[in-house]
């Protein structure tokens, strides 16, 4: 049997012991989102918290539940319209989660579509929501390009560090489980499949400890013909209340 428990900064944990997935944190604050339907929400099943990032003059950039697809999909498309693209979900900029509560993000996530060209893909948590992905003033993230190559971001305005290797590239169409644990906000840690990646940069978030963020996921382009689809298989947050 696979599903094991542990206890870890003071919260039981029931976790696959061979895909490192968290599949139960006990904790006193959790979101989750399984993408099962088009309202999909654990405390509310009429209302939904995202907003949609759906951004194009003439093509087609709109965040949708996949139809059909096992175990529920959030596709995220940009396409090969020449022109700045982007597509994604937020919290609409409500920013709920506290960085300095144990904070935990952890998605199952895939390129189904390699982004091309200046395309690029960034998942996890944020401040408020820029136009420009790299110009968001507070950001813990996975971010992607058009090898699949995945680098790791922090910036807490005062501490930064950018396009940070993880040694990790991902082939077009296969998932992989991602999570950033905020724990020790003074040196957050980054995991990919249940390995620490980036292992050797300290990712140091203390500058603003109880620092308000969201779950970000989005693909964009400035401009040309790049496309990609970022795959979202499902999202938990959790931490402990203040």
């Amino acid at each position: 049997m696979s599903t094991k428990a542990r206890y870890y900064n003071n919260i039981l944990e029931y976790y696959d012991s061979v895909t490192h997935e968290r599949v139960a944190p006990f904790a006193p604050i959790v979101f989750e989102d399984d993408f099962l339907g088009a309202t999909t929400i654990i405390s509310d099943l009429t209302t939904s918290p995202w907003t949609a990032i759906d951004i194009s003059v003439s093509g087609n950039t709109t965040p949708l539940i996949a139809a059909d697809v096992a175990n529920g999909i959030l596709r995220l498309p940009l396409d090969s319209t020449s022109e700045a693209q982007r597509s994604g979900i937020f919290f609409g900029d409500q920013l709920p989660f506290v960085l300095n509560q144990g904070l935990v993000f952890e998605a199952r996530v895939a390129l189904s579509v390699l982004p091309t060209l200046v395309s690029e893909a960034v998942f996890g948590l944020a401040s408020a929501d820029n136009a420009v992905a790299d110009t968001v003033a507070e950001s813990i993230w996975f971010k992607a390009d058009g090898n699949g190559i995945i680098v790791v971001e922090n910036d807490d305005t005062s501490n930064t560090n950018d396009d940070v290797a993880t040694g990790i590239t991902l082939t077009a169409g296969l998932f992989a489980i991602f999570r950033i644990d905020a724990t020790i906000i003074t040196d957050v840690k980054f995991y990919i499949n249940g390995a620490n990646v980036a292992a050797g940069t300290t990712f140091d978030m203390s500058n603003v400890a109880a620092l308000a963020l969201q779950p970000y996921f989005a693909i964009n382009k400035a401009s040309g013909a790049g496309l990609g689809i970022v795959d979202v298989d499902y999202v938990r947050v959790w931490q402990t209340r203040s």
